[in-house]
């Protein structure tokens, strides 16, 4: 598989795309070659080019006083939905008058239960966007300020951390000459598994020997992700049929074993950006933040893990994030998004109640602690 043209990449900047655009573009239903262009720009910044820095200490300075000004105009009020049931949603005119997508589903009421946990979709995909030069070069002020934040960056930053290291080891194993079987759990749309798979591809690697599955609970992710695997040489023609080698996605829910079980046979499964929905081995939480009681889950953080371990080979390899309670990341609480703040130590406490030990490969940021983990 030859590599990318970079004429594909130059090509971007003569459309302007601004990162939410762009984020459209990705998983439209129409025929075009911007997928592919903006596959191979992201592509080439995280393998290629040197790894981001997190946000400096202006930005960070920058982030507590927008929390501070976010919590003093941001109101609650009630609506009724279409079946007569009131909720909370939020004002805040600041981000209104903005008319940002992204700032709009920051507005939307929260999904306090754990059902609501997916982080997919086009907005959420947004500040992967702005990895890519050609993009980032169109990013207007509030694309800068939203996307571009401590938060926003350190998503970045965790989005490359779990690509290079899903990259990395499923390449160890082939250049070993065996095959390697990927799982993507609760992985919205799915973009760092189909940028590893394009990439181990590209690298020369015989697409017999990898098996990616991207699961996600939500089938209109999984409907985005059938779209982007559609528009892209490398994964349209290598489509998996069954369990079979190859790359597909499918509906799965996480939270019943039952579902999620089906595949147990999996070298390495990423798990980034879900377990700080739920609680178990924690530092502290939004709720304690906000002064309110944690309700009780049928469901854990403890469980989750319990609910991988099975699905893993021996001594497979699960990649999973901390979520640390820094200014930016609590700038969420202000729109009652319930999160479960967990640090590194609190992270591998939580694996470890399901058998899994540190291996040593960490990528850190202000927010986010990318880790691997090997099942023993």
């Amino acid at each position: 598989m030859p590599p990318f043209d970079h004429k594909m990449t130059t090509a971007l900047l003569e459309h302007r795309l601004t990162p939410m655009a762009a984020a459209n573009a990705l998983y439209s239903n129409e025929p075009s070659d911007l997928p592919a262009a903006i596959v191979a720009s992201l592509s080439h910044q995280i393998f290629d080019s040197e790894l981001p820095k997190a946000a400096g200490k202006m930005k960070r300075r920058l982030a507590f006083l927008s929390y501070r000004l976010l919590k003093r105009t941001t109101r609650e009020h009630i609506r009724t939905d279409a079946h007569g049931v009131e909720y909370i949603a939020y004002r805040n005119r600041i981000l209104e008058r903005s008319a940002h997508p992204y700032a709009m589903t920051l507005l939307e009421p929260s999904g306090a239960d754990s059902a609501s946990f997916v982080e997919g979709g086009d907005p959420m995909n947004a500040p992967y966007m702005m990895i890519s030069p050609e993009i980032s070069a169109h990013a207007g002020l509030w694309d800068k300020l939203l996307l571009g934040s401590v938060h926003g960056r350190d998503v970045q930053l965790r989005f490359i951390h779990e690509t290079l290291f899903t990259h990395q080891i499923a390449r160890a194993k082939l250049e070993r000459g065996e095959p390697v079987r990927l799982k993507a759990l609760a992985a919205g749309t799915g973009l760092s598994m189909i940028l590893v798979f394009d990439r181990l591809l590209r690298d020369g690697f015989d697409a017999k020997l990898i098996t990616s599955t991207i699961t996600d609970r939500d089938p209109a992710n999984v409907e985005r992700t059938q779209r982007l695997l559609d528009q892209l040489s490398t994964t349209r023609d290598n489509l998996a049929t069954g369990d079979g080698p190859g790359i597909c996605a499918r509906v799965e829910d996480l939270m019943h074993p039952a579902t999620a079980g089906a595949n147990n046979a999996h070298d390495i499964i990423t798990l980034v950006g879900i377990l700080e929905y739920f609680s178990g081995h924690t530092c502290t939480t939004a709720y304690e933040k906000l002064g309110e009681q944690a309700p009780k889950e049928d469901l854990d953080a403890i469980a989750i893990v319990a609910n991988i371990n099975p699905m893993l080979t021996d001594s497979g390899t699960l990649i999973a994030n901390s979520y640390r309670a820094e200014t930016g990341a609590r700038i969420l609480e202000i729109f009652g998004k319930k999160l479960f703040y967990r640090d590194r130590a609190d992270l591998q406490a939580l694996v470890r109640t399901a058998n899994f030990s540190p291996s040593g490969i960490i990528g850190s940021g202000h927010v986010y602690d990318v880790e691997t983990f090997t099942k023993s």
